[in-house]
């Protein structure tokens, strides 16, 4: 899974990489990609390009704030926030 990862969130980067994601930084990566871990209300998607779309299911938005390592792992496992049922 490729994560792309904001600027400001190195700790995060950090541990998803010692946790074997393939972790790049957001805005900078031209390939596709799976998921964006940012934090804050606002998102600068006028960076994200047509072709970061790597798959028919879109780029999961993982919003950091107040999560820890575990909850955003969670996510990126489940590739939803809570559990469907």
């Amino acid at each position: 899974m490729v994560v792309a990862v904001t600027n400001g969130l190195t700790d995060v980067k950090n541990q998803l990489m010692q946790l074997g994601y393939d972790v790049v930084n957001y805005g900078e990566y031209n390939m596709p990609i799976d998921a964006v871990v940012y934090s804050g209300a606002y998102l600068a998607t006028s960076q994200m390009s047509n072709s970061n779309f790597g798959t028919n299911f879109g780029v999961l938005m993982v919003n950091a704030t107040n999560k820890s390592i575990s909850e955003i792992e969670s996510i990126l496992k489940r590739r939803t926030y809570t559990p469907l049922f």
